[in-house]
């Protein structure tokens, strides 16, 4: 019950900008992207994914992942913009954290091409 109300004040944007945007934007962002990746050379055998790990490409991942990272993207980008909205604090953070947000919805484009 708690992640399920977590998961609503994050997606409502009643989580501080800070948490939003380090916690679940970077921390747990990093964390799904990881799993996504693995899921990609276990069940569906890309182990040439493995040497381009540094540099990650997913131009090449499978349809059902590339809609997974598009949907989580935007699950994220959304929830992070709306506590961007009601942040209260300095216009540098609000502004800084719109940037990095439209930069994050512009490479989108990469998985569809």
């Amino acid at each position: 019950m708690y992640i399920k109300n977590l998961f609503f004040k994050f997606w409502y944007g009643n989580l501080p900008l800070w948490k939003s945007y380090w916690i679940v934007g970077e921390l747990i962002n990093s964390f799904v992207i990881l799993l996504i990746f693995n899921l990609e050379i276990k069940f569906f055998n890309k182990n040439l994914l493995l040497y381009k790990l540094p540099f990650y490409s997913f131009n090449n991942f499978h349809h059902i992942n590339k809609i997974l990272i598009f949907v989580w993207t935007l699950l994220i980008t959304i929830g992070i913009w709306r506590s961007a909205e009601k942040y209260k604090g300095k216009i540098i953070w609000i502004v800084l954290a719109l940037i990095f947000l439209s930069y994050r919805i512009f490479t989108l484009r990469l998985l569809l091409f």
